[in-house]
């Protein structure tokens, strides 16, 4: 296949040149790997690359940063915050390591450890009207109103969850507002009144503490989401990506134990649970 192009204007790079080059990135990226594993294969050090959706890093990326220094000190993780839509393709690509991911996970070639349990709130701006529902919003009372979502080709962590509840209960989504998938700007237009929009408590708990959000619990026992570790089953793991991953557990859970992670709880383990 060409892969690049040598023209008037300089070399381009062609559309194979591209997939080429985002795979050759994971390749490099095994090879270092590989070659740390070999030179040190009972110590745990290397570099590891966790991918992080938006929706997860408010409540997990500092607390994760801070346990690696102090109990994986010969371990450089590298956190990349991402839309959802492209984890799966860096993941399959070896261009990360793992990510954190909801349990739907669109296929059998990941392997999928369930970790955290989180509730989505209704969201609106403060000076919005809002039913009076002291016990949770209805599916119902949502729909009556357009909502601001993310767009459906980075869906996986927010709309999909969202619109399959809406479906499971028969519920017709409401009508959309706007499609915004920074996390920032979402919430910006939501406190501006421009419409409601659900999503988990930790990502406006700030704003919400500062009254400038308001959040409702939502009259829904499956409006909520899984969340966990996400690995490609077909990239080995080394004992620094073993140690990351146990620490990145261990971190939710503790979050979740101490009250620091806002409307979520730890999931039980397959021990726990049998």
């Amino acid at each position: 296949m060409q892969l690049l192009v040598r023209g008037r204007g300089g070399v381009q790079v062609t559309e194979s040149g591209k997939v080429f080059y985002e795979y050759a990135q994971g390749i490099l990226k095994q090879i270092d790997d590989a070659r740390t594993a070999v030179r040190a294969p009972d110590s745990i050090v290397g570099s590891v690359i966790v991918g992080v959706p938006q929706s997860i890093s408010a409540a997990l990326a500092l607390p994760l940063l801070q346990a690696a220094r102090e109990q994986l000190p010969q371990v450089s993780l590298h956190l990349n915050e991402e839309l959802t839509g492209n984890l799966l393709d860096q993941l399959r690509q070896g261009r990360v390591d793992m990510t954190l991911f909801t349990s739907n996970v669109p296929s059998a070639d990941f392997h999928f450890e369930r970790v955290v349990e989180e509730d989505f709130y209704w969201i609106h701006g403060a000076n919005q009207p809002a039913p009076q529902a002291h016990a949770g919003v209805t599916l119902e009372a949502i729909a009556a109103q357009p909502l601001i979502v993310s767009a459906a080709q980075h869906n996986h962590c927010l709309r999909a969850v969202i619109e399959q509840v809406f479906s499971e209960q028969g519920v017709p989504m409401p009508p959309l507002a706007a499609e915004i998938n920074s996390v920032q700007i979402l919430k910006r237009a939501v406190q501006a009144g421009i419409a409601p929009t659900i999503l988990p408590l930790a990502l406006v708990a700030q704003e919400v503490a500062a009254s400038e959000l308001v959040a409702h619990p939502i009259r829904c026992d499956t409006m909520r989401r899984i969340l966990g570790i996400c690995v490609f089953r077909e990239m080995p793991l080394t004992h620094a990506k073993r140690a990351v991953r146990e620490l990145i557990g261990n971190v939710m859970r503790d979050l979740c134990a101490r009250g620091d992670w806002p409307g979520a709880r730890a999931v039980p383990t397959d021990g726990e649970r049998g």
